[in-house]
């Protein structure tokens, strides 16, 4: 009962982390005036200053490393799924010990990568 416990919380942990990840966040009201961005670059692209250089470098850097990561971790979790199903019996234990380092590592990579999503979106609304 209790591994089926643990599994079960592992796996709503990976979905929600997938989830997270992919998911955009949209603030929006009522009465916003789109007139106020008349002729300026929304979050700092194609600006000429250094601030939105450096913005734009960062937020593509978060970008690839998001992307990245995503695309490494679904791959290595069907890799693992198709050993642990090829597997014999005597070799399954060996693979279970790598899906436990591998969800550890999963939630490390989408918790850094999220965090620097939301540093960032902090020092963009700090230099606004």
């Amino acid at each position: 009962m209790n591994r089926k416990v643990l599994k079960v919380v592992s796996i709503l942990l990976v979905v929600l982390m997938v989830v997270v990840t992919l998911s955009t966040t949209v603030f929006g009201t009522d009465n916003y005036d789109v007139t106020q961005f008349k002729g300026k670059a929304i979050s700092g692209e194609g600006t000429t200053n250094a601030v939105g250089k450096i913005q734009n470098i960062v937020g593509s850097i978060i970008t690839v490393v998001q992307v990245i990561g995503v695309g490494v971790a679904i791959i290595m979790l069907i890799v693992m799924a198709i050993k642990y199903i090829s597997a014999a019996p005597s070799e399954k234990a060996e693979i279970k010990k790598s899906i436990t380092i591998y969800v550890v590592g999963a939630v490390v990579l989408f918790a850094a990568s999220g965090l620097l999503a939301i540093i960032k979106t902090f020092a963009v609304a700090i230099n606004d």
